[in-house]
């Protein structure tokens, strides 16, 4: 293996990945630790302290009353807040990413609270191990709503909940059969809610329950639920599922079949565990290779997130929410259970002017004096560039923004910096190069 060279365009990198993007003060100290302390001090998150962000969060009083349209408005928010302003910024990554993985959406489940704890599991279970967090969102109430398994019964199993677990979950398309899909809802069965009780709850109804002997992966057995994701989490292509999956989220797409394996391999052999996952994926020679900088388009929250952490601003943007929509990326609405797409459908017309529209919004409260002011044109858009990517622009576009700062080759003073400076902001978040990641 290459030595990894630990330089600001790597640093900015895994930022990018493994966070929302860096202040100027994070991105320094991850320069100064290494690689190997900052990827640790990064996933190994529970030590560091985050008391200031839950103060801010119980300052802005967000309204998380279920019987309130507003909740709807609000968990978004919040979960945007922690995203912007958490000291644990890996935390809310990995949420993020269990969250598109186990996919469920408002708009079928139709309960805001019951999202909001949702996102409170991925949280609990974000490195954990596994097949405990696919155990515990089997019986989670939003999921039960998403995919019906609470009218799972014996005389009538519904295949929903199980042909996803196979095919999305835990295993990918091609590793199972339809019968182990009908073996799966049939251990499934009675799995179901307590609907008498606020806030509702998951209980076992034994009497919904098929008792009968099931072939589940070659496997027989009296098998429940919790069995099916054992026998299932313990197949070599679930490892490849999970660490493709992760890979593919934080460096690039399409990898060698090698890396998926040896990545499998340290999530097998430590018992399904994510955090020595990660940990392997983050500090790999792969995911600095050029084949990951600047390969992937920007997202939506990855783009509002980004642009709040990066440019420091005091606070939420309101507008935030709507342009999430308008971008095609609102959290806790995924468009169907595989999650988001991605990619180039990220990049519309109509997509690409709420980003603009948004950045002219969030730059209105940004401070320059947080990137500091050069005294020469030149220096200026350089610092500017440096700290919002460090982003690869041509001659002629860093041309065209010293153009803009400084018209007749001098800065100004006062209030008219104070707009270019913000103004020159806009344009950089505008630039194709600031749409990749």
């Amino acid at each position: 293996m290459s030595p990894i060279s630990w330089n600001d365009e790597t640093v900015a990198h895994l930022y990018r990945r493994a966070a929302f993007g860096a202040t100027a003060d994070e991105l320094d100290r991850a320069f100064r630790e290494g690689l190997e302390a900052t990827v640790d001090r990064l996933v190994n998150y529970d030590s560091v302290p985050n008391a200031l962000l839950e103060q801010r969060i119980a300052a802005k009083k967000f309204d998380l009353n279920p019987q309130s349209r507003q909740s709807y408005i609000d968990i978004v928010r919040l979960w945007m807040f922690r995203m912007i302003y958490s000291a644990r910024p890996f935390e809310e990554r990995m949420t993020f990413f269990w969250h598109d993985h186990f996919a469920t959406s408002v708009r079928k489940v139709g309960e805001s609270d019951l999202m909001a704890w949702q996102c409170d599991l991925f949280r609990r279970g974000a490195l954990g191990n596994f097949e405990q967090l696919c155990v515990a969102v089997a019986k989670d109430p939003a999921m039960q709503f998403w995919l019906d398994n609470f009218t799972n019964m014996k005389e009538h199993p519904n295949e929903n909940f199980a042909r996803e677990l196979l095919e999305l979950f835990t295993l990918g398309h091609g590793h199972y059969t339809e019968q182990d899909i009908m073996a799966a809802a049939r251990a499934f069965t009675g799995w179901t809610l307590d609907r008498s009780v606020y806030p509702v709850v998951f209980m076992f109804v034994d009497a919904m329950h098929d008792h009968g002997t099931k072939t589940f992966l070659g496997q027989t057995g009296n098998w429940n639920g919790d069995d099916i994701i054992r026998i299932a989490c313990s197949q070599f292509a679930h490892g490849q599922w999970i660490a493709s999956k992760l890979f593919a989220y934080f460096a690039y797409d399409n990898p060698d079949q090698a890396v998926i394996d040896r990545l499998a391999r340290v999530y097998m052999d430590s018992r399904r565990e994510i955090r020595p996952l990660v940990q392997a994926i983050l500090t790999s020679e792969e995911m600095y290779s050029p084949q990951a900088m600047w390969c992937r388009v920007r997202s939506p929250i990855e783009h509002v997130a980004m642009t709040c952490r990066m440019l420091e601003l005091p606070d939420e943007v309101p507008s935030a929410r709507d342009h999430l929509k308008r971008q095609g990326q609102l959290p806790f609405e995924p468009p169907d259970v595989s999650g988001w797409t991605g990619g180039l459908t990220w990049i519309t017309s109509a997509a690409l002017l709420s980003r603009m529209n948004f950045a002219n919004e969030a730059v209105t409260t940004f401070d320059p004096a947080t990137f500091g002011v050069p005294s020469d044109p030149g220096q200026v858009v350089d610092a500017y560039l440096h700290q919002l990517g460090p982003l690869p622009v041509d001659a002629a576009t860093r041309d065209m923004l010293i153009e803009y700062i400084a018209p007749d080759g001098r800065l100004s003073s006062g209030n008219l910096l104070l707009s270019r400076l913000r103004g020159l902001v806009h344009l950089i978040l505008s630039l194709p190069e600031w749409q990749l990641i």
